[in-house]
């Protein structure tokens, strides 16, 4: 059961971190504009999560 606590809280930093990126990256375009930078922000961030979590569990664990 832990580990489901665990991959809820990975997604939700997955998200806040895309949220953020998006903030700051908007430049007051409007909705679309941030969902635009918000979708492109979180595949960015999700690559970089499944690149850590190889890393960690093939060389670390």
């Amino acid at each position: 059961m832990a580990w489901v606590i665990g991959i809820g809280f990975i997604i939700l930093a997955m998200v806040w971190f895309a949220m953020e990126v998006a903030t700051y990256e908007d430049k007051g375009k409007g909705f679309r504009s941030f969902f635009k930078t918000f979708k492109t922000s979180f595949i960015f961030i999700v690559a970089l999560f499944v690149i850590g979590g190889v890393i960690y569990y093939g060389f670390i664990h």
